[in-house]
């Protein structure tokens, strides 16, 4: 069906078919309907034709019955009780008419004679017989005696009062039946309802069928419908006649097949028709095609060339004007093809801002030097990076960072060596591939090319300093590809970022540490999801009372693959992605479930938990924690959430109104790791906090007459002049304990006083150190008790 010529080709004749089959469907529908109606007519016309035959043999009997009731002879032998003669006179009169019953009462309904055994016992329906005499002669009267219904006419005998009664009748049979189906056409079924209930009937149908040809028709009603008799379609129609006695319905029943023939026949002669007329349509169908398609056809190969790319072959066709006109268009048409196809691949692999290659380009120079025949032996790709154009855009516009660029762009061209590739790569990022530069010239060429682009830019009425990096990476020593090149490259110009430096080569290495740090970030995701982090519990000591009551929660991760990952490397990834909320809902979730568990089992203790930095400008983390804390059935005041100075000095202001809003409900605060950041004390006293937390770094060099020791002395000061409690974390030496408690430091953690715990260990632990810690005051002993408590060396 892809050609033009066949779906022309289709198109006429499925014009012709649909054309047809409208005209034939409605055709042999009105003439269906209209062959079904006459048919419905006739048996229509055949049950009145039946009413008038019943009729007819009414009065015939009437007739009959009257001379027989006249015969001088028959009433004298009525009234002498002769029963011989009155049986011959009444068999003669009944032969005539061909009545099959003769019946003589007596003026009560008592049988004197009677030439139908089942008659003579038939009781109560002989008595009724005589109140209803009276009626037309040609009305019909019918009775069912025993299992037989019978057409009659009664009349009186007068001598010359009555002294009798007497009745002929015709039965009602398969006789009648098919006598009466033979005059209408049709089969014929006589219903007598009998006044027992029971439905007697004579009809021309088998007798297995009877009974159900009985049972439909009276559920149509007296308007022609179709029934199924043995799995056969019959159209029927029930008359009830207008008659005496018992009722009496002629059912007229004709074969569907039989109705429909005159429908056959208009269709196969309409079938043939139409055959004829698709015929002639695919016939005239194919010329047209030919025709029509041959001026397509060139039209196509000329398309098809030029899809090739072949543009010089002119486009000429015969036919009509609209397709000479439709080639002279295609010429034009080829002709600006080829011009916009060069100007688009100039595009496709330059860019548009410096003219340069991009990365397209330059990725596809990079595989045909690594990857042909007369590979350098010696390659050096050097990735630069302006990373302040940016921060130019921003503060004086795009118009001067572009301008920045292209000066950039031009000065690049300009330094590198002719055989040099020099390509933009990235918004502010520039690649340049030197052929034949040998690791030792590498950094050195790096560093010409970055000092040429760093300094001197006048744009603008302004004198501006780009903020240079550049990364280096070799073929063949650091990779065999294009992509692994690129690829390291990279790296290196991340390691110059991290280390702040101008050039930086790529190291070995380095790739499994970036993968590893993508696996992390990956699956970090997926292993909240599954609850397959988990907390642990460090206890913090009360000095003044060598008491545990208080923890921080910490949170620890085993990766599948890569084993024990530490919370300072999965926990900033966390946060420069985007995942920190998550993770912070987790562990707040999972703390304050804990914290409700060790309440139910009668261990009440206050718990510390960290957030990220983002958090506590998020909106929705104060509901959270609330909601969390009724879940559980947890205080409000026996939660402490640490804060970074430096999560706290992003936005000062909103930090404090959410850190306010839950310290109204109870929920207390302390600045982790202070001493770290860059806050002011203005700003640190605009914030509700509870505690200072000294940094671990200055505890482990805290010695009388050192520098930590100075920094910690200053800390727990300033924290107490505030109103706040101070907790110094990782405390692992005696020297450190004995420095803090002679400083009065209010808590202390660390490994000295027992690495993180389990959950489960958390209360035999608490419950010890509450009950058995000595209250000495020498240190050695103080020291020795809590490396008895831990259960565990001192480190």
């Amino acid at each position: 069906m892809g050609s033009f010529r066949k779906r022309l080709l289709v198109l006429i004749i499925g014009l012709v078919v649909v054309t047809q089959t409208v005209t034939l469907t409605a055709v042999l529908a009105s003439t269906a309907h209209n062959v079904e109606a006459r048919a419905a007519e006739q048996l229509r016309s055949g049950g009145s034709f039946v009413e008038q035959l019943i009729r007819f043999r009414a009065g015939e009997l009437a007739n009959g019955v009257a001379v027989l009731a006249a015969d001088f002879g028959f009433r004298e032998a009525v009234a002498s009780g002769d029963a011989p003669t009155i049986m011959s006179a009444a068999d003669n009169n009944a032969q005539r008419i061909g009545a099959d019953m003769v019946l003589l009462l007596d003026t009560r309904g008592r049988v004197l004679a009677s030439s139908a055994p089942e008659v003579s016992t038939a009781g109560a329906a002989l008595d009724s017989l005589l109140q209803d005499v009276h009626g037309p002669r040609d009305q019909p009267n019918f009775m069912v005696f025993g299992r037989r219904s019978y057409q009659f006419f009664l009349a009186p005998v007068r001598a010359p009062e009555t002294i009798a009664w007497v009745a002929m009748g015709f039965l009602v049979d398969a006789r009648l039946a098919q006598r009466t189906g033979d005059l209408v056409g049709s089969q014929v079924a006589l219903v007598s309802h009998g006044r027992d209930g029971i439905a007697h009937v004579a009809s021309t149908l088998p007798q297995a069928m009877q009974a159900a040809a009985t049972v439909s028709a009276a559920a149509t009603g007296d308007a022609p419908h179709v029934i199924q008799l043995a799995n056969t379609d019959y159209l029927s129609f029930t008359k009830r006649l207008d008659s005496r006695g018992d009722s009496v319905d002629v059912i007229l029943l004709k074969p569907m097949h039989a109705v429909l023939a005159p429908y056959r026949d208009v269709r196969d002669d309409l079938l043939l028709i139409d055959g004829i007329a698709l015929a002639l349509a695919a016939v005239v169908g194919t010329f047209l095609g030919r025709s029509a398609a041959r001026p397509i056809g060139e039209l196509v190969r000329a398309a098809r060339r030029i899809q090739q790319g072949q543009y010089e072959t002119a486009v000429a066709v015969a036919g009509a004007d609209e397709f000479r006109s439709l080639a002279a268009t295609f010429n034009a048409m080829q002709q600006n093809i080829a011009e916009r196809e060069a100007d688009i691949t100039h595009h496709a692999y330059h860019d548009s801002l410096t003219d340069l290659p991009n990365r397209a380009l330059g990725t596809r120079r990079l595989q045909e030097l690594v990857s042909g025949a007369n590979r350098p032996a010696h390659l050096a790709l050097i990735l630069i990076d302006m990373s302040n154009v940016r921060d130019i855009n921003v503060s004086l516009g795009h118009h001067v960072g572009d301008d920045v660029l292209r000066e950039a762009a031009r000065r690049l061209r300009q330094n590198a060596a002719s055989q040099d590739t020099v390509a933009r790569v990235g918004e502010s990022q520039f690649l340049v591939i030197a052929r034949e530069c040998t690791p030792a010239r590498s950094p050195l060429y790096a560093d010409q090319l970055a000092g040429v682009i760093r300094t001197g830019f006048h744009l603008s009425g302004v004198s501006l300093d780009l903020h240079v990096a550049c990364g280096v990476c070799l073929y063949p020593d650091h990779g065999a590809t294009a992509d692994e090149l690129l690829q390291r490259v990279q790296i290196a110009l991340e390691d110059a970022d991290e280390a702040r430096s101008r050039v930086a080569i790529y190291r070995p290495g380095r790739d499994e540490e970036h993968r590893r740090r993508l696996t992390l970030i990956t699956d970090l995701r997926g292993a909240i999801d599954r609850e397959a982090l988990t907390l642990v519990y460090q206890p913090k000591v009360t000095m003044a009372t060598r008491s545990v009551k208080s923890l921080e929660a910490l949170v620890r991760w085993t990766h599948p693959q890569l084993g024990a990952v530490s919370p300072g490397e999965f926990v900033p990834l966390a946060e420069n992605t985007g995942g920190s909320r998550r993770l912070t809902s987790w562990v707040l979730s999972a703390a304050i479930r804990q914290m409700g568990e060790w309440r139910r089992g009668g261990l009440d203790v206050e718990l510390a938990v960290n957030l990220s930095a983002p958090d506590i400008l998020d909106p929705e983390l104060g509901d959270e924690i609330l909601e969390t804390l009724r879940a559980h059935r947890v205080e409000a005041k026996s939660l402490l959430l640490e804060i970074t100075e430096s999560a706290v000095m992003r936005d000062p202001q909103l930090a404090a109104r959410h850190m306010q809003l839950l310290r109204i409900a109870g929920v207390r605060f302390a600045i982790d790791d202070f001493g770290t950041g860059h806050s002011s004390l203005s700003q640190l006293r605009m914030l509700p906090v509870d505690e200072l937390k000294i940094d671990r770094s200055f505890m482990t060099h805290a010695r009388l007459g050192s520098d930590a020791a100075t920094i910690v002395t200053s800390t727990i000061e300033l924290g107490h002049s505030m109103g706040l409690k101070v907790v110094a974390e990782g405390v692992e030496e005696p020297e450190a304990w004995n420095l803090l408690r002679r400083l009065g430091c209010d808590f202390a953690q660390g490994f000295l006083i027992s690495p993180p715990l389990p959950a489960a260990d958390v209360p035999a632990f608490v419950l010890q150190a509450n009950q058995l810690l000595p209250a000495s005051d020498s240190t050695v002993l103080q020291i020795r008790a809590l490396d008895e408590l831990a259960g565990r060396p001192r480190r």
